[in-house]
């Protein structure tokens, strides 16, 4: 029998009565009725006495009631030391991720996961995705939160689909008003990642028959979004670093590709405790922000 069914067998005799007791741990009477029958189906003897209404131990049940108050001290103390122990988790994870995770994710899942982990000391890298590669090959980092579309590694856990688009100019309108066409990516220079390795942009602009020769090659958000502000180019990136900007607007791009972000963990096989306890709040920060589509 469970420790619940133990407890509930407690509070009838207490209360002396089913009803009394249902009052008490908030169910239905037939529901306590039914616990009780079932535990003392599986005893093959009875341990109250009905009648006139009341519940009165057999000889069996007081002989019982000692040792199943002893269990139900115990099992609240194992409980207790459960939780203390999981308040009391130590160690360490070193975190990376992309600019805008830093600013508009990684704040609010830090916070719920000191509130529960205090004793666990965090760090955070921010970077590129070569950068954050060789951090992980290294064992420099625990774990990243990045794009699929360039690690491509086994330990990947998918979080979120946005997909690729085009900021522009606040004063720049597309032909149709829309959707960015391949005409359209001719008006401007695109700014391209100071490393050749986005493959969905590369993509895009070889079937726009756009050269990748760009004098515009920029990683740091803000100094990109600067740049398109004052109307030096277009940059192709994924939807979710939309900048708080009205300088800048944000257009579909025609067949556009989606990209996923995810969680990476460098040595999985060997994760630690604190690393397997932030990936889970992670993901349940993506979950209750209504953030996970994927």
């Amino acid at each position: 029998m469970s420790l619940y069914s133990w407890s509930v067998i407690a509070m009838v005799a207490e209360h002396r009565g089913i009803t009394p007791a249902a009052n008490r741990l908030n169910l239905s009477p037939s529901a306590v009725s039914h616990m009780v029958k079932k535990a003392e189906e599986e005893l093959g003897y009875p341990l109250f006495l009905r009648e006139r209404g009341s519940l009165t131990l057999t000889d069996n049940g007081r002989a019982l009631l000692p040792y199943i108050q002893n269990y139900l001290k115990a099992g609240s103390a194992l409980q207790e030391e459960t939780q203390r122990l999981k308040d009391s988790v130590e160690g360490a994870v070193h975190i990376a991720a992309y600019n805008h995770v830093i600013r508009n994710w990684l704040p609010a899942i830090l916070k719920r996961f000191h509130e529960k982990y205090p004793s666990i000391k965090i760090s955070i890298r921010q970077s590129n995705d070569v950068q954050i590669k060789q951090w992980l090959s290294g064992g420099e980092i625990d774990v990243a939160i990045v794009f699929n579309s360039y690690f491509n590694a086994p330990s990947f856990i998918p979080l979120h689909r946005t997909p690729v688009v085009c900021f522009t100019p606040g004063d720049y309108i597309p032909r149709d008003g829309v959707c960015m066409t391949a005409q359209d990516l001719r008006d401007l220079p695109v700014i391209l990642r100071a490393e050749d390795f986005d493959q969905e942009t590369n993509a895009i602009l070889s079937d726009a028959g756009i050269p990748l020769d760009s004098v515009f090659r920029i990683d740091n958000d803000e100094s990109c979004y600067e740049f398109i502000c004052q109307g030096f180019g277009f940059r192709i990136t994924a939807a979710i670093t939309y900048p708080q900007d009205d300088r800048i607007r944000r257009y579909p791009l025609e067949n556009a590709p989606y990209r996923t972000i995810g969680l990476i963990t460098a040595f999985p096989q060997h994760i630690s405790p604190a690393v397997n306890l932030f990936r889970k709040e992670t993901i349940s920060f993506f979950v209750d922000s209504n953030l996970m589509n994927v």
